[in-house]
Parts: C-alpha cells; sequence; structure tokens
C-alpha cells in the first residue's frame, strides 16, 4: 500500500495559532512488527530533522519496489511548540518557555494504570498486538489539555503502538552515541554497529520519565510479573547525532541508511545487509559517565578532541577568566576519569557550574546514582 500521511491537532497555545503533529506511514506488506522514529524531541537538535527526510526520501523508494515488509511510521518532527520558541534568532527548543521544563522529561508513566489492572489479567503471556493494545489504552485521555501534555501523550501513544522506538536527537558537540537499558543491551549494540556508531550507554533507570523510559517501563512491569517474555520485549533507543552543528546532507544520508540497516536486521525490511560488526562498538554503563563543570567562568579551550581517550588527572581543557588581573594563569580543567571525551560545549564561553564535558567511563562513579543519571542541559 502507498504511503499515508496524518496530521495530529493539538490544542492550540493561543488564538489563532494552530499546532499539529505529523506522521508518515508506510503500512509493510508481510510482516507484523513494527517501527516508530521520531526528530527534534528537543527542537533545537537538528541533525534528526535532515535524516528524517534521507530516510522518508528513500522508503519511497523502498515502498514502490515493495520492499517494506513491516509498518514504519515516522514523525518529521516532535515539537511543534519548541520549534516555535525562536528567542532573537535562535530556536530556544529544549526547554518550554512557559515553566522551565526540559521537553524530553516527565512523559506519562502508564505503569501506575498498568498495576492497577494486573490483577485483572490473565496469568498466561497475552499475545504483542493485545499487549501494544492494552498499554495504549492506558494512558489517560483526561489527563492536561496543555499543548506540550498533549504533545507528550500522542508521541507516546504511537510509540506504544510498535516493536522497535527510534527517538533521534544531538548534543551540543559530540561523537555519535545512543542510549539504552541493560536489558537490550545486544540489540542496542547491534543499532550502533549498523549505524557506525561507537558508544553505547547502558542503564537500568535514567530517571526524570524521559520519552524512551516511558516506553520501556510498563515493558519491564510486564515482563517482571509474567504478563510477556522478554522476545515480546519492545525495544527503545535515544540516538545522538553528534552535535548541534552537524546538520550535513552526507551525514544524514550515512545515519538514515544505518537506520535501514538496522530496520532490514529487524525484518522490516527487505535488503541484503552485513552483520554489523559489535568490535566496533563501545559500550559504557550510565553510571559511568563524568559531566565535567567548570569551576570558574571563562573562555574554554580544549587540549583533547572529541573521541580522545583520557586518563584520570590528565589536563584536557583549560579555562582563560577574562575578568582576572593581568598575569592570572588559566585555570585547568582535568579529566576525573580514565574513559573517552563524548561530549564538549559548541559555545566555548562557559559558566562556573557548567557541564563542560561529558566522558564516557567504564566504572560506575559513586555519586551517579540510578534513577538520577539525566542533566537537564
Amino acid at each position: 500500500m502507498p504511503v499515508s500521511t496524518h496530521p495530529i491537532p493539538l490544542p492550540s497555545l493561543a488564538p489563532g495559532n494552530a499546532q499539529h503533529l505529523v506522521k508518515h506511514c508506510f503500512s509493510g506488506n508481510g510482516s507484523a512488527r513494527s517501527a516508530y522514529i521520531q526528530a527534534g524531541l528537543h527542537a533545537d537538535e537538528h541533525p534528526g530533522l535532515l535524516v528524517v527526510q534521507h530516510l522518508l526520501e528513500r522508503l519511497q523508494v523502498l515502498e514502490r519496489e515493495d520492499r517494506v515488509l513491516g509498518e514504519i511510521v515516522i514523525c518529521p518532527f516532535a515539537n511543534p511548540v519548541g520549534l516555535g520558541q525562536n528567542v532573537f534568532g535562535y530556536v530556544t527548543g529544549r526547554f518550554n518557555l512557559s515553566n522551565g521544563e526540559n521537553f524530553n522529561r516527565n512523559f506519562p508513566d502508564v505503569t501506575q494504570a498498568l498495576a492497577t489492572v494486573i490483577p485483572t489479567l490473565s496469568e498466561e503471556p497475552a499475545d504483542t498486538p493485545q499487549l501494544k493494545q492494552l498499554l495504549t489504552h492506558l494512558l489517560d485521555p483526561q489527563a492536561s489539555a496543555d499543548c506540550v501534555a498533549v504533545t507528550k501523550r500522542e508521541l507516546l501513544r504511537e510509540a506504544l503502538k510498535h516493536d522497535l522506538v527510534l527517538d533521534l536527537h544531538c548534543d551540543t558537540a559530540a561523537v555519535m552515541h545512543l542510549y539504552c537499558i541493560n536489558a537490550q543491551r545486544e540489540r542496542a549494540i547491534e543499532l550502533a554497529g549498523c549505524m557506525n556508531i561507537g558508544t553505547v550507554f547502558l542503564e537500568d533507570a535514567a530517571g526524570g520519565q524521559p520519552f524512551d523510559e516511558s516506553y520501556n517501563k510498563p515493558w519491564q512491569m510486564l515482563i517482571e510479573k509474567g504478563l510477556a517474555s522478554s522476545a515480546q520485549r519492545g525495544f527503545a533507543a535515544s540516538i545522538e547525532l553528534r552535535g548541534q552543528a552537524d546538520v550535513d546532507d552526507e551525514l544524514a544520508r550515512e545515519d538514515a541508511e544505518g537506520i535501514l540497516r538496522f530496520l532490514a536486521r529487524e525484518g522490516l525490511l527487505a535488503l541484503d545487509v552485513a552483520e554489523p560488526d559489535p568490535g566496533q562498538v563501545d559500550v559504557y554503563p550510565l553510571e559511568g559517565a563524568s559531566h565535567l563543570q567548570a569551576s570558574v567562568p571563562g573562555l574554554l579551550v580544549w587540549k583533547k578532541r572529541l573521541g580522545e581517550s583520557v586518563s584520570r588527572d590528565e589536563l584536557i581543557a583549560e579555562i582563560i577568566p577574562l575578568d582576572a588581573p593581568l598575569g592570572t594563569p588559566r585555570v585547568p580543567v582535568r579529566s576525573d576519569i580514565d574513559g573517552v571525551v563524548i561530549v564538549q560545549p559548541l559555545f566555548k564561553l562557559v559558566r562556573a557550574g557548567q557541564r563542560v564535558a561529558l566522558l564516557a567511563g567504564k566504572t560506575p562513579l559513586p555519586h551517579r546514582q540510578p534513577g538520577q543519571l539525566l542533566q537537564h542541559f
């Protein structure tokens, strides 16, 4: 069947201000499995918006060639409110200007409603379509009518219908990396291999109820209660497509092809693809991620490049205090772990207390606790 496009109306923010989401659906012709892909949940992160456009172009060709097997749904922009938050020429799309909330936090948590209905369910595992239908029906239709809240509810409603969910993000300036849960380690490594991603962060519970966690938590509860098998569990990952400045056709085309390779490996596309090499992927506990902070305000000058290895106490950057007396030395920034530089700030004028690096390390850090692993910035 040809691709179909569906607008999803959202509540108006103000008189005369209409909001909506869009989803493009490729129905498939042979597999019951399905995937959902979205971009721009943080509306100031634009590489994924371009990757989705390349995906749509390729999927239209594959659909005409009858090579789309499972349903694939694409949301080309997941945050119309954030895209409209233009302040003096800059899209401030990470936080809701109405209340300061991170757009990728506080998604609906259906586990509370799920816990109340579990005693009424059969003790035998249900089939996957029944489980998906159950989870989508547990979303409260009477919840807040606020435009952002409804957007989150609609995004999660769509995600819960599918077996695979990919949420496309980026960081400030970064190498490619992705976030997933420990229970999906093998598939996360396969996705990374398909997309030439070298770094995978894994955790059990990040906290803060981001989009992927809201998808994963009810599946975990179903498995723990014996109502679903591990093989039925849905897969969700957040993919960080380098940095905010990396909006580039060639990179986006490569990333789109990597996603298509993964979908083919999962049986949703009829494509001949090579088996990815897991040896090219390094896996780190999210508890081992170090968010280094600036000790003083000033101009940040890096001594290490993205992707380079660092040793504990090694000098990796310096901060030039612009308001200090003449002759004041630069303030050293030293690594607090043995690891790899994953993220640096895009803008180099920093405040005291601001994150100046994300370093990936193999050893969990004592101050990094499950359920409190995400940074707001």
